[in-house]
């Protein structure tokens, strides 16, 4: 079966596990779907189909402006959050 996976989903929820503790944000649940629903929004989607394709896209978004774009996403996502908390 060919199924379809967005693995910028991966790649924002990892980078969140890194630096969550950096965010200054509560960590509950609700929360931590907010940040990363809102740095999924502002971050452009990388679609794939094979392991092959989801391989080579991990590598290439593990570069440092990727990380830096990811990081920056969620970031701001923190400071939204941390405002207007919806726990």
């Amino acid at each position: 079966m060919c199924d379809y996976k967005n693995i910028m989903e991966d790649m924002v929820e990892q980078v969140y596990d890194k630096i969550k503790d950096q965010l200054d944000c509560c960590q509950c649940q609700c929360c931590r779907n907010d940040i990363i629903a809102y740095a999924l929004n502002q971050l452009p989607p990388h679609y794939v189909v094979s392991h092959e394709g989801k391989l080579y896209a991990k590598m290439y978004l593990m570069k440092e402006q990727h990380s830096m774009d990811i990081t920056s996403a969620l970031t701001k996502g923190a400071m939204l959050v941390r405002e207007h908390p919806r726990h």
